[in-house]
């Protein structure tokens, strides 16, 4: 899929698990699985990907996508500087626990958001 930011083709779904699927059957497959029986759904947010994230989001109200869902892909490259510059804002770690590391990162991005904020509101 191509990135939001360098428009490259660069970030991949990893069909590892199900080697005939198309990148475009990953990329919107809507499938209901059991999980220790539980019934979830089965989309490209939950699978996994190549040099980058895919991920679909959900247009909330206020947008003129209201309700609308989008793919978006973005590649660890301009995760990695869109990070350093506030473009994109750190909010955690869904797998790994170590808190101390978390909330460093995230006061990082909060830092790197304001100063970046401040700046832009001074040369307005």
């Amino acid at each position: 899929m191509y990135c939001i930011c360098c428009k490259k083709y660069k970030v991949t779904p990893n069909n590892q698990f199900d080697e005939s699927a198309s990148e475009e059957d990953l990329l919107w497959k809507n499938e209901e699985v059991k999980i220790d029986d539980v019934a979830k759904k089965s989309t490209i947010n939950n699978q996994m990907v190549n040099d980058g994230i895919i991920h679909i989001i959900d247009a909330g109200y206020g947008s003129t996508h209201d309700g609308d869902r989008i793919i978006l892909a973005i590649c660890d490259e301009c995760i990695k500087e869109n990070l350093e510059d506030g473009t994109l804002l750190y909010f955690g770690n869904y797998m790994f626990s170590d808190e101390t590391f978390i909330n460093e990162s995230i006061d990082k991005s909060k830092k790197i958001y304001r100063r970046r904020k401040n700046l832009d509101n001074l040369t307005k």
